[in-house]
């Protein structure tokens, strides 16, 4: 993935609310929702939910929640004990958001 810009834009903005502006600008809001499912599909299977149940919980399709799976299988950044891990697996990304 080559996206060093993006990248350094937000590792360079440290404030939330500029972040927001930044991708509000960037995305359409059916893009920002579809990255925060998948951002509470990875957190709800870490926690052990089982794919349909996931798929009931935030009202998107199976193959949505297949898709987020086997994202979870495959990328680097699941396979290290990271800190973006470990916020999803202690709650520290709210479900309700």
């Amino acid at each position: 993935m080559k996206a060093t810009l993006l990248i350094k834009l937000l590792s360079e903005t440290s404030k939330p609310e500029m972040i927001k502006l930044l991708l509000k600008a960037l995305f359409t809001n059916k893009e920002i929702k579809e990255l925060e499912n998948r951002i509470k599909i990875f957190q709800l299977l870490l926690k052990g939910k089982k794919q349909r149940e996931i798929s009931e919980i935030l009202n998107v399709g199976i193959a949505t929640v297949t898709r987020g799976a086997s994202a979870l299988e495959n990328e680097d950044i699941f396979k290290v004990n990271s800190e973006i891990i470990q916020m999803l697996k202690t709650n520290k990304i709210d479900l309700n958001d």
